[in-house]
């Protein structure tokens, strides 16, 4: 039995900008309502909440159509998703907020979830997604690439098992969604040739006219009915009924990720890239101070304060503005997005940082800084502050040191820094370690002095190797389609000059200066005393066309084994020259894990390591949206390449013994926030602990307010890949609770009040 699922692949921004995406949308729902009128039986399949979500504000009455086809089950809504999205670069908070946004609109305005995940045109499928759709109320998936050529698998039909352990029933499809090669015949003669064919399960084959919409024609549906007359064994149908009736029991379970398809995507279109994380991170951020608030000065949160912006960023990881292969105005209307949702947050966030500041007391001193850790652990890190001192041009008196004071009276000696403006000693820069409760705050009071603190002075060297950057060219398209590495080595960067930045008793500096090609590059080595911690600080003005810059690191492992950070997990991947997506982090160990080297960086995706180095791609440039096959360019075309100019970035190196832990990871996802406040009483104490915890590996991935009734929603990962035990508690809640978490395992909490019980995804009891 064939099943035909009527669809129209519809990417809202692509080839085209965002208001023509969502119109061709609107123009498809008409013709797929009337192709519903005209054909009984047909059922049409469509998903991505936002998609729904522009037709229902300009054209209620269409929607309204759309609503009645959905009760009468002759329209299926799948996905559960708000779009979409690239199946690997979102962080595991983003995926979970993908089905927060869209199943909590498809319960609204249709009285109920999607229940079949589906993804059949983004690139690749990270191996946690199981975990991610299943505790979303999404218990089967729908997806197409990597295909069989590029991934090998031993059915099409099969349970997809997470590292957590949690499975969804999923279905690769085979021959692609639309019609653009074969017809509907040609798709079903063809399908008993399909290298994983078996008669032992049903078969669902997509038809329909997709990419810019359409969706299912006059003619296909009446081939359709021509093949029903001759009675060929196939029917109208849709992914929900599909799955409805597939025997779960013995079906292949398939465990890992669904790779490779588009390297390039991890690398294309590096402000996209970093914006995406920089929303990503100030929404998490900005959702803690809200919080803080909450539990400080008990502020009734309004509702909603968030949403704009968790939809601006949720719609632009569709897979390709966040793959970085659209054209350049829907990039730059994405970059608008973007922006847009770091403004919400960081709105949000100083609104709260302030209305807490003003109700702290800081009488004891007349400058203040009141340090603010968002974040779910204590912490002792560097910050830096700056310091208005109009005395040096008016008097003369320059400020050459600082001592922080806290609560108990004990100094903490600073040290001075190059200021960020250019206006002689007016202006002062320092930085200083300081210590910081978990969700809390600590007030350190400021005590200036004109005396120099001399050092002795030494030649700052790096403790490590350094390794030039290096080009690579790169003739492959946007996508970089049938392309599995970018090892066509040119020559490495120049170095042009080395100098010493900083020396002081807390913190040393190097800046290396390199060129390469028309490229220029400086890299800012920062390491602290007592620490294997490196900060890196790249300043990178890049003009080179159809190349790729990589970072290069040497790992110093003999027989090195690799992990990258996937969404709310991590992976071994094999040690080669082969591209892979990854997160924020990526560790490489020797095998018995005695020493290792660990990367962190705040706006970078893809990488790779091989038996001596760890290469970080820092710069990509491509065509915009040069697709091959089908283009090929002509003499006189306009050519826009993409990164061209200066991009900044922050990666740390953390050289490690044993084992590495994971915990500096919030120094650039969720960095500490130094306020400055001047003296005044208040009723809040000088240091606050907002939250307890006992555990250990466990990663604390969002502290949000509940989307309906009030309280919290508290969301932890275990991260090490062992079954562990944890403790937490809001003490000024009155809330504490003891719970065991599977590897891997994601757990959300709702927490009002006094009351704690465990929620899922959609934050449901579970």
């Amino acid at each position: 039995m064939f099943q035909l699922v009527g669809n129209a692949h519809l990417d809202p921004a692509w080839m085209w900008r965002r208001p023509e995406g969502l119109e061709a949308f609107a123009a498809t729902c008409r013709s797929a309502l009337d192709r519903i009128e005209e054909f009984p039986g047909f059922i049409f399949t469509a998903s991505s909440a936002a998609h729904y979500a522009f037709v229902e504000e300009p054209d209620p009455k269409l929607f309204s159509r759309i609503q009645e086809a959905v009760k009468n089950e002759r329209w299926a809504i799948v996905g559960g998703w708000w779009v979409e999205p690239d199946c690997n670069l979102p962080s595991g908070e983003s995926f979970v907020r993908q089905a927060l946004l869209g199943q909590r609109y498809f319960q609204s305005r249709f009285g109920k979830i999607a229940t079949v995940g589906y993804n059949i045109d983004s690139f690749g499928h990270n191996a946690n997604l199981p975990q991610l759709l299943k505790k979303a109320g999404l218990t089967s998936y729908v997806f197409m690439r990597p295909e069989q050529e590029e991934k090998h698998l031993e059915a099409a039909l099969f349970e997809w098992e997470a590292p957590s352990g949690d499975k969804v029933t999923t279905y690769r499809l085979p021959l692609h969604y639309s019609n653009w090669l074969y017809s509907v015949r040609e798709k079903i003669q063809l399908l008993p040739s399909y290298e994983l064919f078996t008669p032992n399960h049903p078969w669902m084959i997509f038809f329909g006219v997709g990419n810019h919409g359409g969706g299912p024609t006059i003619i296909q549906l009446l081939e359709i009915e021509s093949l029903r007359s001759e009675g060929t064994d196939i029917e109208y149908s849709d992914p929900n009924q599909f799955f409805a009736n597939v025997e779960r029991n013995s079906l292949p379970i398939i465990r890992g990720e669904m790779q490779p398809h588009a390297i390039g995507c991890y690398s294309a279109h590096s402000e996209i890239k970093r914006l995406n994380r920089r929303a990503e991170n100030a929404l998490v951020q900005a959702e803690a101070s809200v919080i803080l608030l909450s539990l400080a000065l008990n502020e009734k949160i309004p509702k909603g304060i968030f949403t704009q912006a968790w939809k601006n960023v949720c719609f632009n990881q569709f897979h390709d503005i966040l793959g970085g292969v659209a054209i350049k105005e829907a990039c730059e209307d994405a970059i608008t997005m973007y922006r847009e949702a770091i403004s919400i947050a960081e709105r949000e966030l100083h609104t709260s940082i302030q209305c807490i500041a003003t109700q702290i007391d800081t009488s004891d001193h007349i400058e203040n800084l009141i340090i603010f850790n968002l974040s779910a652990h204590e912490r002792e890190e560097l910050i830096e502050f700056e310091l208005w001192h109009p005395e040096a041009s008016e008097r003369g008196e320059i400020l050459r040191s600082v001592n922080l004071i806290d609560n108990q009276g004990h100094k903490t000696s600073t040290q001075k820094i190059e200021p960020s403006g250019k206006i002689g000693e007016d202006r002062a820069r320092f930085l200083a370690k300081v210590h910081v409760s978990a969700l809390g705050w600590n007030v350190y009071g400021i005590e200036r002095s004109s005396k120099m603190i001399s050092e002795p002075v030494e030649n700052v060297k790096l403790p490590f190797e350094y390794m030039p950057a290096i080009i690579v060219r790169d003739d492959s398209d946007t996508w970089s389609h049938g392309v599995h590495s970018f090892t066509d080595y040119e020559q490495p960067f120049h170095v042009d000059s080395v100098e010493t930045i900083e020396q002081g008793p807390i913190r040393s500096g190097i800046r290396i200066k390199s060129s390469g090609g028309t490229s220029h590059m400086e890299e800012e080595f920062f390491f602290e005393k007592a620490s294997n911690v490196i900060e890196v600080r790249v300043f990178l003005d890049w003009h080179e066309k159809h190349r790729i810059l990589k970072m290069r690191f040497r790992h110093g492992c003999a027989d090195p084994v690799a992990h990258y950070e996937i969404p709310y997990a991590w992976i071994e991947r094999p040690i080669g020259p082969e591209e892979w997506p990854g997160q924020s982090w990526l560790n490489v160990s020797e095998r018995d894990h005695s020493h290792g080297v660990a990367i962190i960086t705040d706006s970078k995706y893809s990488y790779s390591v091989d038996e001596k180095y760890i290469d970080v791609i820092a710069a990509r440039s491509p065509l915009y949206a040069h697709h091959v096959p089908p283009h090929t360019m002509w003499e006189g075309e306009r050519e826009r390449y993409q990164d061209q100019g200066e991009q900044e970035f922050r990666m740390l190196l953390i050289p490690h013994d044993g084992e590495w832990s994971g915990r500096h990871i919030t120094r650039l996802q969720n960095p500490l926030i130094v306020h400055s406040e001047s003296r005044h009483d208040g009723i809040l104490p000088k240091s606050f602990a907002g939250l307890e915890r006992k555990s250990k590996g466990i990663h604390v991935g969002a502290m949000k307010m509940a989307e309906e009734g009030g309280g919290i929603i508290f969301r932890a990962v275990e991260q090490t890949g062992q079954s562990s035990k944890a403790e937490f508690g809001f003490p000024t809640l009155g809330a504490h609770w003891h719970t065991s978490f599977g590897p891997f395992e994601i757990k959300s909490f709702l927490i009002r009040n006094e009351s704690v019980i465990e929620v899922d995804l959609l934050e449901r009891p579970v």
